[in-house]
Parts: structure tokens; C-alpha cells; sequence
């Protein structure tokens, strides 16, 4: 399933940090497709691609829960335009 994550960061350095040494050592199961940060960094909008979404939130809330609080939105597939194939 798709799933799209906005982080509301309150310490985009650790976030950041963070962030780029978790993309070399994802879980199984777990894609980043993309990340759309805003230019100050405090907000970011990532499209992943996951087997469960339990599992991914319990992941990316224990890695980045004490620096962003992420809301999760499961993506229609049947609707939606651009997604990877």
C-alpha cells in the first residue's frame, strides 16, 4: 500500500540527520519514493510505499516520533495520479 506521511518537524537538524541514515538501512517492506521538504525544513510530505502500515507507523514513530509528529493518510490507489508502478 501507499501511504503518505507529513512531518511536522521541531528540530529539522536531528529530523534530517536522522532521516538520511535510516534511507540506507529501511526495514524490509518498507519504500521512500519520494520527500518534499519545505524550504526551512520544518515540514516535510513523503510518499512511501509499505506491506503494513502498523508496522511502518510503529518504524518511522520510534526513529522520528521525539522530533516530528507524523500524520499517516492511506492512498486511494484507484484514484489517485502519479503514484510509481
Amino acid at each position: 500500500m501507499f501511504v503518505s506521511v507529513k512531518h511536522d518537524i521541531s528540530n529539522p537538524q536531528e529530523f534530517w540527520s536522522i532521516a538520511e541514515k535510516a534511507i540506507a538501512n529501511l526495514p524490509a517492506g518498507v519504500k521512500l519514493h519520494s520527500s518534499f521538504p519545505t524550504s526551512d525544513k520544518s515540514t516535510a510530505f513523503c510518499l512511501w510505499e509499505v506491506e503494513s502500515l502498523d508496522g511502518f507507523k510503529n518504524y518511522l514513530e520510534s526513529a522520528t516520533g521525539h522530533v516530528s509528529k507524523n500524520d499517516y493518510f492511506v492512498i486511494d490507489e484507484k484514484v489517485a495520479i502519479g503514484l510509481p508502478k
